[in-house]
């Protein structure tokens, strides 16, 4: 990495080549638009933005102009007048929204033979939401529609994506696996939802690509980083908002140059609430509200010149949650340093991602309902983790090829202590997981095909388990064998253009999840119930049909996707008594579903978004008390209608969420209530650079489980004031005018 660091450094000291930078509206970088560049005697050098949007003229060529063009947006002609320039592309008219986690390229959603979806940069700045996965309940094909991460147990913040199931689905944040390794938790804390700036969700599996955990599809998050150009001057905002149930909210963010071909940025956010958060059946007389805090920051460092780029990073957050008893808390931390490169050459781009992360969880249960307040135990969480991964992309004409090759280690323990402080559990272990993907886009005229394969391996080694005998003072020591496992996930699909503004899909493609070591070596418990490991679990392998068809006559787009996702060997928790499940390998579920998308224009700057999901997911197969049964914590139904935009100077932000009914259990008897959410948020200027919002959470007050053991927030009410500084100044920003994104 710090060799990375240097090669750029010293690439400051040469004399700069003639750059582009491309970015869109709202700011964000242009990947793989094509540069060309022009010179004196009309001698051409044909250049590819890399994902920050920079092209860089070969060494020695003096262009008079560059000519650009990337698929979605209006073509633009420049003249070269200083040897940096920086270029926005406006949208065409028919485009729905760009969006690279589909294949590995950026291309217009109309264009994919695979089904996806995103929230852009206006839709995330007009959301009421105040957390992340809050935010993405507007995201078609996100399952956890009721996740309430901030007051849930970490062992539930989960991920499941078009009805897959739990841990079937793959998150990336900016490019980095954020599900922990060890455990498979999301710490949606650490990456705020003031810092996120767009979403893209694959949907079904994606594997074939991304490896493992792609089960259900890949969810990748790019939040607030560095500018790709260091001509522009600093520039930041700061905001705080306070409402309702203690809601505090403190965010900074900050970006300058350093240098010529160096950028900075930081964010680093704080944010507080506290509520009663028990369910009737989990409250106790002695229960008091329960209260959450946690703060992330993060500093990013761009170097770029040549045709190169690298970024240095480095992401550190806490927090924690009084669950509302005595001795019964969680607190974890996190720190995460992680690095890019990326080489562009005429038709190609390399890129190299690494990261390493350590963690800590804190995890306190008291003996409820026995005694509640009393300690039953303390779980301590450490893990280690870090990977790399590698992509080489080349397009020819309109083809494109991709190579991924990636990596992933890691090693935790869990460690449970009776509450004089003596050990009462140990489980521990080490993972190893990685692979190479090589997949090809096709496009002939009205017909697109692609078709890709991976081979994947998995190794479990060095695993322990340290339990207290059944007499007194003496340990059950187990070892489970080391075991390697491998799969080859291939996908295929195919797109044809019936019409200009018509175009169908169809597609199948394999998913593999090996068992987190979680699953394998760690136990916990909820109330009553105990919560057991499984060192014996072998991985997941599924397939998923769908097909579509999308429709963009003007500025309106429809979309519906059909789909069935099969999951061989599912792992899940299978109930053995009243008061233990353990997980298992369930022979065989299914999901059989539709997701329908609409978005349209309100006049001239608004624009409405709806969706909908129908979905059966069950089990087919295995124990014959959880055969029929539905998947735990999959909603049978979802919808979302949002709107967002401008009247004026005032910027306006409207959500409506239904959730539909779930089941915490393997054996549906322990529901989740449907519940209708709303929300809003009004933005208006006060000045040049100053910004007053208000913002309305669950209006209807609405009460709803977001797991058996927690309800959801209650009405709030925000009231957050805005102002940015430097080169961000200037009229205060609304949420947007314009076209449907």
């Amino acid at each position: 990495m710090f060799a990375l660091i240097l090669a750029a450094l010293l690439a400051t000291g040469a004399p700069p080549s003639p750059t582009v930078t491309v970015t869109d509206g709202s700011g964000i970088p242009v990947a793989e638009a094509r540069v060309v560049f022009v010179d004196a005697a009309g001698a051409l050098d044909v250049e590819r933005t890399d994902p920050a949007g920079v092209a860089t003229a070969r060494a020695g060529f003096v262009p008079l102009r560059a000519e650009i063009s990337a698929t979605g947006f209006q073509p633009l002609k420049v003249t070269m007048t200083s040897p940096s320039a920086h270029v926005v592309l406006e949208q065409k008219q028919k485009v729905v929204g760009v969006v690279r986690v589909a294949t590995g390229s950026p291309h217009d959603l109309h264009e994919l033979p695979v089904a996806a979806s995103y929230l852009d940069r206006t839709r995330v700045m007009s959301s009421p939401a105040t957390t992340t996965d809050e935010l993405l309940r507007q995201l078609p094909g996100f399952d956890r529609t009721r996740s309430n991460a901030e007051f849930t147990n970490y062992g539930q913040l989960r991920a499941s994506f078009s009805g897959a199931g739990n841990d079937r689905g793959l998150v990336l944040v900016d490019g980095v696996p954020a599900q922990d390794g060890f455990g498979g938790q999301i710490d949606w804390a650490a990456y705020p939802s003031q810092a996120v700036e767009r979403a893209e969700l694959l949907l079904g599996a994606g594997s074939a690509l991304y490896g493992a955990g792609a089960v259900g599809g890949v969810l990748d998050l790019s939040t607030y980083g560095p500018r790709t150009d260091a001509s522009i001057p600093a520039d930041g905002l700061i905001s705080y908002a306070a409402g309702g149930h203690g809601t505090n909210v403190a965010d900074l963010r900050f970006r300058a140059p350093l240098g010529n071909n160096a950028t900075m940025s930081l964010y680093t956010n704080r944010w507080r609430a506290t509520y009663s958060d028990f369910p009737e059946d989990f409250r106790s007389p002695i229960d008091y509200a329960a209260d959450s805090r946690s703060n992330a920051t993060q500093v990013r460092l761009r170097f770029g010149g040549n045709g190169s780029s690298a970024e240095v990073g480095v992401l550190n957050a806490d927090d924690s949650q009084a669950e509302g008893r005595p001795n019964y808390n969680q607190a974890r931390a996190l720190t995460q340093f992680d690095g890019r490169f990326t080489r562009t050459k005429q038709q190609s781009l390399f890129s190299l991602t690494g990261y390493a992360r350590t963690s800590f969880v804190v995890n306190v249960a008291d003996k409820f309902p026995t005694a509640p307040g009393v300690m039953r135990y303390t779980q301590h969480v450490p893990t280690a983790e870090g990977g790399v991964s590698a992509s080489w992309l080349v397009q020819s004409g309109t083809d494109d090829f991709e190579a991924r090759l990636d990596g992933r280690s890691v090693s935790g323990t869990s460690n449970q202590y009776f509450p004089s402080g003596k050990l009462q559990t140990i489980g521990s272990g080490s993972q190893w997981v990685g692979g190479f993907a090589m997949q090809e886009t096709l496009r002939r005229s009205k017909f697109e095909a692609l078709f890709g394969a991976r081979g994947d391996s998995v190794s479990f080694f060095g695993g322990l388990t340290n339990t207290a005998g059944s007499a007194p003072g003496t340990r059950l020591i187990k070892r489970p064998p080391a075991r390697d496992d491998a799969a080859i996930s291939p996908r295929i699909a195919l797109r044809y253009d019936l019409s200009p503004t018509t175009a169908i899909r169809i597609s199948d493609g394999a998913g593999f999840r090996p068992p987190y070591l979680n699953e394998l070596i760690r136990g916990f418990q909820i109330g009553q119930t105990a919560f057991a490991p499984n060192s014996d679990l072998i991985p997941e392998r599924s397939s998923t049909k769908s097909a579509g068809i999308d429709v963009i006559p003007g500025q309106v787009r429809a979309s519906l996707n059909v789909f069935s996702t099969k999951v061989n060997d599912a792992i899940a928790f299978v109930t053995k008594s009243p008061n233990l499940q353990m997980r298992a390998n369930v022979a065989r579920t299914q999901t059989d579903g539709a997701t329908l998308v609409f978005s349209a224009p309100l006049g001239k700057c608004m624009a409405a978004h709806l969706s909908g999901t129908t979905q059966y997911a069950r089990v087919i197969a295995g124990p014959s008390a959880i055969v029929g049964k539905r998947l735990q914590f999959v909603p049978d139904r979802a919808a979302v209608m949002d709107v967002d935009g401008a009247v004026g100077h005032v910027g306006l932000g409207a959500s409506l969420a239904f959730v539909g009914e779930a089941f915490a259990d393997d054996r549906n008897t322990q529901p989740l209530n449907p519940a209708l959410l709303a929300g809003f948020r009004v933005a208006a200027p006060l000045s040049r650079n100053t910004q007053l919002s208000l913002s309305g959470q669950n209006i209807t007050d609405r009460s709803y489980l977001t797991s058996v053991d927690r309800v959801g927030p209650p009405v709030t009410y925000t009231l957050a004031w805005q102002t940015r500084f430097g080169s961000a100044g200037g009229a205060a920003p609304t949420s947007g005018c314009g076209s449907v994104q």
